[in-house]
């Protein structure tokens, strides 16, 4: 009976193991949500490898369905205590950002984002009571950007050494009902 128990155990924690994201993974939450509300989408981080700062932007973007991105919060961030944090809104293209960088000033010593899983941020909607229903597809990752003339808002994350590492982006779904 014990071995059938520790059998069961070890299938459990290799089913557990299979769940978690391989390598760096930033993603974001589905939710439902009603008209004429606010709410809040979360956004997570997965990363095996140490981080010393990220830039996210977020398209938010449908044809048929037109939110509002309203602000963005740290609040509960594992980022919380980075030295910068930054967020910019592009209402037209329908792109959120958000950043953190660990250490702006040398004489600080602002400890690196350690490998684990968790929320970095939260992204603010409003869903106007006569807003169309359906779905809003969250999109990022590697070829996403924040537009802008002369400074590169693209998404990117790195090490305390200032190497850029691989991270993939897990899309997501708003859905108004």
């Amino acid at each position: 009976m014990f071995v059938l128990l520790l059998g069961l155990w070890e299938v459990s924690i290799a089913q557990e193991k299979k769940a978690l994201p391989e390598g760096n993974v930033c993603y974001t939450e589905n939710v439902e949500v009603t008209k004429g509300s606010s709410f809040g989408v979360k956004v997570f981080v997965h990363n095996i490898d140490t981080l010393a700062g990220m830039q996210v932007p977020i398209y938010y973007r449908s044809e048929t369905v037109n939110l509002k991105c309203d602000s963005v919060s740290f609040i509960g961030s594992r980022c919380i205590n980075f030295a910068l944090n930054d967020k910019k809104f592009e209402p037209i293209g329908k792109t959120v950002y958000f950043c953190f960088i660990a250490v702006v000033d040398p004489s600080q010593n602002v400890k690196p984002l350690a490998p684990g899983d968790g929320l970095v941020a939260t992204l603010w909607f409003t869903a106007p009571k006569d807003i169309t229903s359906g779905k809003v597809k969250l999109d990022s990752g590697p070829n996403a950007f924040f537009p802008h003339e002369k400074i590169d808002y693209s998404f990117l994350f790195w090490t305390p050494a200032a190497q850029q590492v691989d991270c993939s982006y897990k899309e997501a779904f708003i859905t108004v009902k």
